[in-house]
């Protein structure tokens, strides 16, 4: 039974990751559109497109930058952190549930380092992870639902997490239409910053793990 779990778990990432390249995305016009229509829930249809989204391999920078584009900054960025925070918690519960128990038995000793490092400092690891763009969106959200992270630590390094990239995303989305401007140029440069400063961060968390082991 846990075996068929996995195997679900796996069928359902895969199917969702091929769903996502083959479905086109809707541009900005399109959104636009679709917000105006919503009316005064346009922004609960949006946190929702978010929710989906970071469910389903939709890329999570184009929804942040719509989100610039069409709320502003700062309410952008809310709507958006709420919507990839309630998908990211979405997967992860969906694969805590489907492949957890089955994960836990073919852990090598390398890959159990990173098991106790999720399971001693799950908020850092989560943040690190979140802050450094290495792997797809949602891909961390089902891979984290397998490793020994605690939910609550998961949705607060998330949210927390997503809060500095989404930003920057939503402001970039908002500076479009000067796109090469001072500020997208600065821009460019935070975010820069943010990923080499995380990269040191996660390295010495890894270290430390290692020499705990």
């Amino acid at each position: 039974m846990r075996r068929a779990g996995l195997i679900v778990l796996v069928l359902l990432v895969v199917t969702l990751a091929v769903v996502a390249q083959l479905v086109d995305l809707p541009d900005g016009t399109e959104l636009r559109a679709l917000v105006d229509r919503a009316g005064v829930w346009a922004p609960v249809v949006f946190v929702g497109v978010c929710a989906v989204g970071a469910a389903s391999f939709i890329p999570k920078p184009v929804l942040a930058m719509a989100a610039g584009l069409l709320f502003g900054v700062g309410w952008g960025s809310a709507f958006s952190i709420a919507g990839f925070t309630v998908g990211a918690l979405i997967a992860f519960w969906i694969a805590r549930g489907l492949g957890r128990e089955m994960v836990k038995k073919w852990l090598g000793e390398r890959l159990a380092v990173l098991e106790r490092l999720f399971a001693r400092r799950g908020l850092e690891a989560t943040l690190v992870i979140r802050l450094l763009p290495i792997l797809p969106f949602t891909l961390v959200n089902y891979g984290a639902g397998v490793t020994a992270v605690r939910g609550r630590e998961f949705a607060l390094g998330t949210a927390l997490g997503l809060i500095p990239p989404t930003v920057l995303a939503a402001v970039l989305g908002d500076a479009l239409s000067d796109f090469g401007s001072p500020r997208s140029i600065i821009v460019m440069a935070i975010w820069t910053v943010l990923t080499l400063v995380t990269a040191w961060w996660g390295r010495n968390l890894i270290t430390g793990a290692l020499r705990a082991s």
